[in-house]
């Protein structure tokens, strides 16, 4: 009898149990499509799964809008914040879809984005005249202007090219007549025409180079103010370069380029940042390298 009244509790206390769990899931569907007011704090227009959209950033939209668009009030707000949910939304489920580790694409704006921001967030801090002074000082050599010259050259073509030879005989009497004292402008009309027009007064070595070449540059460079170079073949012909004159390089004030010393001192700020995080971040990961890559890996 005992046994008989144990089964009929048990039965008993299944029923009870079901009809709870019953009601709890009812219940549960219901408050599911309920939508209950949650008060936001000030400055956030919307959460999404937890994440806050703020005001400010609506606000922005709103205001870098179509005039036509902003003259439509509180319309204009609603209609931005909806489209930021919708973004989130998608946003969201694109992160839990594992996009953003096979999607290459995705992947790469991410990496910018952090690396934008880690730009920005040092691009906020404040940079005094002391900081800009002691970056100038520690790269000062990296601000010299380009040694210039001024020269006039002086070009003699091969009649019968390859043969040079009356070429360089034509040239060698140049020479002798720049050591003998002609004039340079004397000598220029004896020559013959170069195939384009040399630059004007004060070149750089650069400048040079794009017209002549880096040997005969160097050549230019090895030259005393009023001597010419050693004969160098050039183009279909002979040439000779005649220096009148050379501005070494020099160091500029710094108060006419503060702008851009403050300019490169901000990128070093970020790059440093930016090396910083990376190596806190590899010291917190664990990170295992396949043994061919392990070399790579670690420089």
């Amino acid at each position: 009898m005992s046994s008989l009244f144990a089964t009929s509790g048990a039965r008993r206390a299944w029923l009870l149990a079901g009809a709870l769990v019953g009601c709890l899931a009812g219940a549960a569907e219901i408050l599911h499509g309920l939508r209950v007011p949650v008060r936001l704090l000030d400055g956030v227009a919307a959460r999404v799964n937890g994440r806050e959209i703020d005001s400010s950033r609506v606000e922005r939209t709103v205001a870098g809008s179509d005039a036509s668009v902003r003259a439509t009030g509180a319309a204009a707000g609603n209609r931005v914040l909806a489209r930021m949910i919708d973004e989130e939304l998608l946003l969201q489920q694109a992160l839990d879809s594992g996009v953003a580790q096979t999607d290459p694409e995705v992947r790469a704006a991410l990496v910018r984005a952090a690396i934008n921001r880690v730009n920005a967030e040092t691009a906020a801090l404040p940079v005094t005249r002391g900081d800009i002074e002691a970056y100038f000082a520690a790269h000062r050599a990296a601000y010299a202007t380009a040694a210039r010259y001024e020269i006039t050259p002086l070009y003699f073509e091969a009649m019968q090219f390859p043969d040079l030879r009356t070429a360089r005989q034509r040239a060698e009497a140049a020479r002798a007549g720049l050591r003998a004292g002609q004039p340079v402008e004397l000598l220029a009309r004896a020559a013959d025409t170069l195939p384009f027009v040399p630059p004007g007064e004060l070149a750089t070595a650069n400048t040079l180079a794009n017209y002549f070449g880096s040997n005969v540059v160097k050549s230019i460079d090895k030259v005393r103010i009023g001597d010419s170079t050693p004969l160098i073949n050039f183009g279909r012909g002979v040439l000779v370069v005649y220096v009148s004159r050379r501005r070494d390089s020099e160091i500029p004030a710094l108060d006419g380029i503060e702008s851009l010393v403050q300019a490169d001192l901000l990128r070093e700020q970020q790059e440093t940042a930016l090396a910083r995080l990376l190596d806190s971040l590899h010291k917190a990961a664990h990170i295992d390298v396949a043994p061919p890559y392990r070399v790579a890996a670690a420089q």
